[in-house]
């Protein structure tokens, strides 16, 4: 069976009967993406794992009795999410979240934003330099938008923010982030990124 043909309710409610392959097909197509989240918190890779196994575990033990309304993937996401941040603030006793999150480096998600769109930059230094600049919260937020392609509905909900403000990060990123890469720093190619970026 073609899974990636079905709706995300006709894929659930395989998993929910019980069909290993459909089950399989959810793993494979979401934890490599849920893994580099992962570091987006922590450093910690066994830790991710460890997080990565029980969300997983806890999804096809309740499939009978779990309700999924938005998408699987969405799902997945605010479940790693919650007990990832649980389990590093746990470990982290004298730090906030926060602070964790600030020693992560963003740039190789940005990174990826760009080689599958197939564009490059001509300087590194100043996409790294871009994404420094934007704060946390908006390096998150366009992260689940552009890179794991989330609504704003979704994304709001996962982190805990009305969605104006979802609307406001991502504009303010993005405007940051056009403030210090021009057309000319992209490749022939690169400036669909860059028309992306100037609809904002």
């Amino acid at each position: 069976m073609e899974f990636h043909t079905l709706k995300e309710a006709e894929l659930w409610q395989l998993v929910a009967n019980g069909d290993q392959k459909a089950f399989d097909y959810v793993y494979l197509s979401t934890a490599k993406d849920l893994y580099k989240y992962g570091f987006r918190f922590t450093l910690d890779k066994e830790m991710i794992k460890d997080v990565l196994q029980d969300v997983y575990i806890h999804i096809w033990e309740s499939r009978k009795i779990l309700s999924i309304h938005k998408s699987i993937k969405f799902y997945l996401f605010s479940a790693f999410r919650r007990e990832l941040i649980k389990r590093v603030n746990s470990a982290c006793k004298f730090e906030t979240i926060d602070d964790y999150h600030s020693k992560i480096s963003w740039e190789q998600s940005f990174q990826e934003i760009l080689e599958e769109n197939q564009i490059s930059l001509d300087s590194g230094h100043k996409l790294s330099r871009a994404i420094d600049a934007l704060p946390l919260r908006q390096k998150e937020a366009i992260y689940l938008r552009y890179l794991q392609e989330l609504t704003y509905d979704e994304i709001s909900e996962l982190m805990g923010v009305q969605i104006p403000s979802i609307y406001n990060l991502i504009f303010k990123g993005i405007k940051s982030l056009k403030a210090v890469l021009s057309p000319s720093d992209f490749s022939t190619k690169g400036l669909v990124l860059f028309f992306i970026l100037a609809v904002f």
